[in-house]
């Protein structure tokens, strides 16, 4: 398998993983910061760890592409969280 699948891989990973807890603790406690907080610590173990096997893999322009994905991953999975969270929150009031 190359790398690519692999990098892919934990993209669907980091966006499945942290979207799974924050929604189940929202669905079970209807709290929001400690749902938004669960999964941030659990989104950055995941791209925190990805991130630093792929700087120690690549150099150049590869190593910065594949940072910036992960960073702008990163970004988009915790923003989307977020939003469904409140909208959770304002269904259940």
């Amino acid at each position: 398998m190359s790398y690519d699948f692999y990098y892919w891989l934990i993209m669907g990973i980091g966006f499945m993983i942290p979207n799974l807890a924050g929604v189940g603790l929202m669905w079970k406690t209807q709290k929001l910061l400690m749902s938004s907080l669960v999964s941030l610590v659990i989104n950055l173990i995941i791209f925190g760890a990805a991130s630093l096997w792929w700087a120690s893999l690549f150099v150049g322009f590869p190593r910065t592409f594949g940072l910036a994905g992960y960073g702008i991953a990163f970004v988009n999975i915790e923003v989307l969280l977020l939003f469904t969270l409140i909208i959770m929150r304002k269904k259940s009031t």
